[in-house]
């Protein structure tokens, strides 16, 4: 999908924020929404940016903003919006959920076939987001919590049947 860039600034030049959203009440500017899916508004198609964001799986998001945004200091811009803010952060857990899972999915199929998994591992780990030294939040134990839950779910079933398949 191409961006028409000139749609993502106001008419003195200013990156555009919470009116780049058709939800935010910035009707006639919108450029995206952000519902799961595209969504047609008044006879226009207005492109999810969630589902881009999720579709390039781009963890470091610097490729991202520069091909959906202005840039990368378009996207820190939006990020440090208070109405968009909580969007973003919800997108970020389903990303990795969603690149964990699949680099999980690699580790049991490369097992199963006696290949390497270091690469994939470390992927399935969030290799590329370690966070610095300190006590995790409060926050970041929940969202630990929740995504091991989801993937434990999700994987409990391959990893039984895998045990049965060795004879373990």
């Amino acid at each position: 999908m191409v961006v028409d860039k000139k749609k993502l600034k106001d008419s003195r030049g200013q990156p555009l924020t919470q009116s780049l959203f058709l939800e935010l009440e910035y009707n006639d500017f919108a450029v995206y929404t952000l519902k799961d899916d595209d969504y047609e508004y008044e006879g226009k198609l207005l492109p999810s940016l969630k589902r881009l964001f999720i579709e390039m799986a781009d963890p470091v998001e610097y490729d991202f903003a520069n091909e959906y945004l202005l840039g990368w200091t378009h996207w820190k811009r939006l990020n440090n919006n208070k109405r968009l803010m909580p969007h973003f952060e919800v997108w970020r857990e389903e990303l990795n959920l969603s690149m964990r899972s699949a680099e999980i999915k690699n580790i049991i199929d490369m097992s199963a076939e006696g290949k390497s998994f270091q690469a994939s591992k470390w992927l399935a780990e969030g290799g590329w987001n370690k966070r610095g030294a300190g006590r995790p939040s409060k926050q970041e134990k929940q969202r630990d919590e929740r995504m091991a839950s989801k993937l434990d779910d999700q994987f409990s079933a391959d990893l039984i049947r895998m045990q049965d398949y060795k004879g373990v």
